[in-house]
């Protein structure tokens, strides 16, 4: 990749391409290899230098790296895409013991729940239960939860059918309800105002709690991933009732002292289900989660010696992909990327043309999700194996 140093960026050419090869040491792809996952290994390789740069500057010796799942790709969020925050994957900055959390990841807790139908309601009564939920205080643990749950962003309640349900022992519907918990992330922010500490790095600058603030924060991130849980049962719950929950699970979220998973999800034990949806109207699919990596699949994705330590962590990443992410419809790579001392600029490439447009994100180039491969990427690298096909029946982005 091309980096251009412009406007007195504060790294010297030979500095800056050696901090970048030796965080390109740390990046560890199981994605696409789309133009999408180019540009989130932009992100990646930046977040990781960035983090080596603190944690020199904090007296630790660098040790970051990032996974990234079938569904690697780059945050559509404009600050987050600023600050180089990879999507996509599991990040690593510490062995559990290193004495501090970056905050610009900005956890929301952003998950799915998916939960038995009974029978088959029309779209119409769906929506009239929507409508009748307006205005309703729901609340948990006396914290009232918001009720824009299924219009921002990606967020969605669909339906589906099960296909060949009764061999399965599974229900002939379902509904995956994908939605966040803004109010613990809102909460968290607002914590993270008042006790951070701001480092500047030549990749960024980054806000990092230490010491008692990183360990309270990490309990207020526990209790607000169990939160967002709840609230998409008790959603679930008003909407169909006291059913089967199938799999409800977070894939943004803090995960230990010195790691995260950001935009996928994290398989706890072997055989755990989850439901992997893709684009709208195509079928989602449930998928028993595997271990992994395995011996076999490491030797697949790395080349040359590596750390011990980069080992045990590809051996337990345990990573299987929440959707197909975003991929970019009219990019065929990325010609340049133009740095200066306050943030970046991408230049694509489209076909021919080279350099016609350039962007600060992503947001506002033509993208939509995969949907070809994320499957296949799974069985190669034997993340999980395929439970179920789901036929979808609609969707809804609504709240009233």
């Amino acid at each position: 990749m091309e980096y251009e140093l412009r406007g007195g960026y504060p790294l010297k050419r030979e500095e800056f391409d050696e901090r970048m090869r030796y965080a390109e040491k740390y990046l560890f792809s199981l994605g696409m290899g789309d133009p999408a996952e180019e540009v989130g290994r932009i992100n990646a390789t930046l977040y990781i230098a960035k983090i080596h740069y603190i944690q020199e500057k904090l007296g630790y010796r660098p040790r970051a790296m990032f996974i990234g799942a079938p569904d690697f790709t780059f945050q559509t969020s404009h600050h987050k895409f600023y600050a180089s925050v990879p999507e996509g994957g599991k990040v690593i900055w510490g062995d559990g013991t290193y004495d501090f959390i970056p905050e610009e990841i900005e956890f929301d807790f952003c998950g799915t729940l998916t939960g038995a139908v009974g029978g088959k309601p029309s779209l119409e009564e769906i929506l009239d239960v929507l409508h009748g939920m307006n205005g309703k205080s729901l609340e948990i643990d006396g914290r009232k939860i918001e009720m824009k749950n299924f219009s921002p962003g990606s967020h969605f309640l669909n339906l589906y059918e099960v296909l060949d349900y009764e061999a399965q022992d599974l229900p002939r519907v379902v509904a995956i309800l994908h939605t966040s918990s803004n109010e613990m992330r809102d909460l968290l922010i607002d914590f993270v105002r008042e006790r951070d500490e701001e480092i500047r790095t030549p990749f960024g600058k980054s806000s990092i709690l230490r010491g008692e603030d990183a360990r309270e924060y990490e309990e207020r991130c526990k209790y607000a991933s169990d939160f967002s849980k709840r609230k998409r049962r008790l959603l679930f719950e008003q909407i169909f009732g006291n059913n089967e929950i199938i799999a409800n699970h977070n894939h943004y979220e803090l995960v230990g002292p010195n790691e995260a998973i950001i935009g996928c999800n994290l398989i706890g034990r072997g055989g755990e289900v989850f439901a992997i949806t893709l684009d709208d109207s195509l079928p989602a699919y449930f998928i028993r989660g595997k271990m992994n990596l395995s011996k076999e699949k490491i030797g697949e994705i790395v080349s040359g010696p590596i750390e011990r330590w980069v080992y045990e962590e590809l051996g337990r990443a345990n990573v299987l992909p929440h959707g197909g992410g975003h991929k970019l419809n009219e990019v065929d790579g990325v010609a340049k990327v133009v740095l200066y001392p306050d943030g970046k600029v991408i230049i694509p490439r489209c076909g021919s043309k080279t350099g016609g447009m350039a962007y600060v994100d992503m947001k506002e180039v033509p993208r939509g999700y995969r949907s070809g491969g994320i499957m296949d990427r799974i069985r190669s690298l034997k993340l999980g194996d395929h439970y179920a096909t789901l036929r979808f029946i609609y969707g809804l982005k609504v709240d009233f």
